[in-house]
């Protein structure tokens, strides 16, 4: 080999180290897709009619119970309203019917979406 093609060689094999690093760092990770997003209901809790129709209140601390499909399936979470009556649970997309633990509630069915909360108000009858 003459002179010159050591030392092209020689070039090259300095040259390919710097360019591997340079290719490394530029190339950044993409992240990791998300396995789950989250998804639910959420709402507030309302009193509405009785003696005083017209008249419409917050319900705090009424337990919200969640069936799966409509009020014949088994019921898959509650939960309890806070101190101004709102509620959140998270639930995987499907169909849920939402019911105040009560005799006067009326019951409501929703459709939980992949990444999505439904925002409902749930009644509750007075007497």
């Amino acid at each position: 080999m003459t002179r010159l093609s050591h030392c092209c060689m020689f070039a090259v094999l300095l040259a390919l180290p710097a360019l591997l690093l340079l290719a490394c760092s530029t190339v950044s990770p993409s992240p990791a897709p998300s396995l789950s997003q989250a998804s639910g209901v959420q709402g507030r809790a309302m009193l509405g009619g009785g003696r005083y129709p017209g008249i419409v209140l917050s319900e705090p601390g009424i337990t919200v119970a969640v069936h799966g499909g409509d009020l014949h399936g088994e019921i898959v979470a509650t939960t309890t309203a806070d101190s101004s009556a709102a509620f959140k649970v998270d639930l995987p997309p499907g169909t849920y019917t939402l019911i105040e633990v009560s005799d006067g509630a009326i019951p409501q069915t929703v459709t939980v979406e992949p990444g999505k909360y439904v925002t409902v108000t749930l009644w509750i009858a007075a007497r």
